[in-house]
């Protein structure tokens, strides 16, 4: 039997044992995890049924990683900077900005479509296009971007832009507990 050409340094073992660790793509973990695995000198019969792959994937996967490091084994659908529009950099700042700020703080009154309390589909769209020039067709990258920022879609409430401030309501309440029944004379006929 011949003795394995590939074999991984302790150091490129620990880092793709850690990348395997922080990705949130389940194809990018597998890949990661048989390149490990195989540069440890596990046999690709084992490798196979942990990684739930094929062989001729898990030989794909060592040579890409042999020619391109580990960017050849990242997940294309965010690394195609012509599919995806932002750059791995450019979605770390917009997680960055999402995590520490609220629409509110960011966006202006005259364009949110919330009230800004909440990130919401609508103003992480006028958020991404005024930070970076970039809109999506769909609204499922945007709330791609929303989960891979870790957050929770949140929905638009129905709300009048034009709410008048405190004062009025406060008045008009008023109004109304003046004409309410328990504070007239009069008795409800039902």
């Amino acid at each position: 039997m011949m003795k394995r050409q590939f074999e991984l340094k302790e150091q490129e073992k620990g880092m793709l044992r850690q990348m395997a660790h922080d990705t949130h793509e389940a194809a990018e973990r597998t890949r990661l995890q048989a390149v490990r695995l195989y540069g440890e000198g596990r046999a690709v019969s084992d490798i196979i049924d942990i990684a739930d792959c094929g062989e001729r994937s898990v030989r794909r996967w060592v040579a890409q990683y042999q020619m391109e490091g580990v960017e050849g084994l990242r997940s294309k659908r965010y690394g195609n900077e012509n599919a995806a529009k932002l750059t791995r950099e450019q979605r770390a700042e917009v997680k960055a900005k999402v995590e520490h700020y609220r629409p509110d703080q960011i966006l202006p009154p005259d364009i949110r479509v919330s009230r800004g309390e909440f990130w919401t589909v609508s103003d992480l769209r006028i958020a991404v296009k005024r930070w970076y020039g970039v809109s999506y067709q769909s609204d499922n990258s945007y709330r791609s971007l929303l989960k891979e920022c870790e957050l929770s879609l949140q929905r638009v409430e129905n709300q009048y832009r034009s709410r008048p401030n405190e004062e009025t309501v406060a008045e008009f309440e008023a109004k109304l507990e003046k004409k309410s029944p328990t504070n007239c004379n009069i008795t409800p006929s039902w």
